[in-house]
């Protein structure tokens, strides 16, 4: 393809530069991901020995739990993206010539983007609606409610960008 430089890159310097930003962005996201998990983890275990060990259970783990396990899914899905490691129905796609296969490859990323980009845009109008209308949690300790719809933002824009890099420049094929 014109246009890129080997492996799947863009040609631009600075664009390729951009690009690791974003793949160490993804990597921090991973890693946030996976200390969220952890907490779930300790909180809810917290909240077994508060409850079955002392008879005095908590009021906010629930609340927690319930908002780390959006922030782990939405931090984490940009990698999921980049790596392929979403659910993909391939039994048509295989029935392809190689050729075909790359051809569909970057349609089918090109609508990941586009459904991604949708998303982020409709969810981004609505973090916003939120933010600017003080529209709060239900839960036992309300935190405003775009604090929580910020990370699916993220998420689903991170994942429209890495199906448009998949697009415009596939993985080379495997010979």
């Amino acid at each position: 393809m014109s246009g890129t430089a080997a492996a799947g890159m863009p040609a631009s310097r600075n664009l390729a530069a951009l690009l690791r930003l974003h793949d160490r962005l993804t990597e921090w996201g991973v890693l946030a991901a996976m200390a969220a998990l952890a907490l779930i983890v300790a909180a809810f275990t917290l909240e077994v020995v508060a409850r079955y060990g002392f008879n005095t259970p908590t009021r906010w783990t629930a609340d927690l739990v319930s908002y780390l396990l959006l922030f782990v899914t939405f931090m984490a899905m940009p990698h999921v993206t980049a790596t392929g490691g979403h659910v993909a129905v391939t039994a048509l796609l295989e029935t392809l010539p190689a050729a075909d296969q790359r051809r569909a490859g970057q349609v089918i990323a090109l609508v990941g983007a586009a459904v991604c980009a949708l998303l982020t845009w409709i969810t981004f109008g609505e973090t916003l609606r939120q933010a600017t209308s003080g529209v709060r949690m239900m839960a036992a300790y309300p935190v405003p409610k775009a604090w929580i719809s910020l990370w699916i933002v993220y998420g689903l824009a991170s994942s429209a960008l890495y199906f448009l890099r998949l697009a415009l420049w596939p993985p080379a094929q495997a010979d």
